[in-house]
């Protein structure tokens, strides 16, 4: 799980990476699309194709000489689950802080 969450967070930590996923939200597209769409050269796209690829997040294939691509939200899952669960924990931690420990319960 960790592997799987390392791999989606780190890429989406790259604000292109982010804007090819969010083009993709609308379905899939050709790479050359895609490329029009956030303003660069498809070689740009290359290697960040390959990281969301290798994290799962998209999928690829081709069709003649084209190539496309489709978002896969799946690995968001586990990512939104992570950040779920230590938003949940901070808050109790916020919420101990202001209030002060439990009591102790008598033995």
């Amino acid at each position: 799980m960790i592997s799987a969450l390392d791999d989606t967070l780190l890429a989406l930590a790259d604000p292109t990476r982010r804007r090819i996923f969010e083009v993709l939200f609308a379905g899939e597209s050709s790479v050359a699309e895609v490329a029009t769409a956030i303003g660069a050269e498809q070689d740009e796209l290359s290697n960040h194709v390959v990281i969301l690829e290798e994290a799962g997040l998209i999928t690829r294939r081709r069709q003649g000489n084209g190539e496309f691509i489709a978002a896969d939200p799946t690995p968001l899952e586990v990512a939104a689950e992570w950040i779920n669960t230590n938003r949940e924990l901070w808050a109790m931690r916020s919420q101990i802080e202001e209030t002060g420990p439990a009591p102790a319960s008598p033995q």
